[in-house]
């Protein structure tokens, strides 16, 4: 993340407030919202051996402002890469087997009521 992007959602998480100036004329604007972000690992994958901080490399700071961290690992397997890929084509190609869901949606809502209680 860029520094000066740094700053400016530093200020907005900490102070609730974001500064803008423009034409010399400065403005303080609430902001007073929740926010949700997502961080690429700096080298494209996840070290499992260095910390958070270090394989996002955002400040200290920044990252004491939220609440939860979760941590998404792609595990290297080709085949079920393939997998992926193959049925992501053919629901574009419009191809029947990947059409049909797995799951009648009366089983789901079966699920779903049972998960409830």
């Amino acid at each position: 993340m860029d520094v000066t992007d740094q700053v400016a959602i530093h200020e907005a998480m900490e102070q609730q407030t974001i500064s803008i100036t423009k034409a010399g004329i400065t403005a303080t604007l609430n902001a007073r919202a929740s926010i949700l972000a997502a961080a690429n690992p700096i080298f494209g994958r996840y070290d499992r051996s260095r910390t958070l901080k270090a394989n996002v490399a955002l400040s200290a700071p920044i990252l004491s402002r939220f609440d939860l961290f979760f941590v998404v690992l792609d595990e290297c397997d080709e085949l079920a890469d393939y997998n992926v890929a193959k049925h992501i084509l053919d629901v574009h190609r419009g191809v029947e087997e990947a059409l049909q869901p797995e799951f009648e949606k009366e089983q789901l809502q079966r699920y779903i009521r049972f998960a409830k209680t």
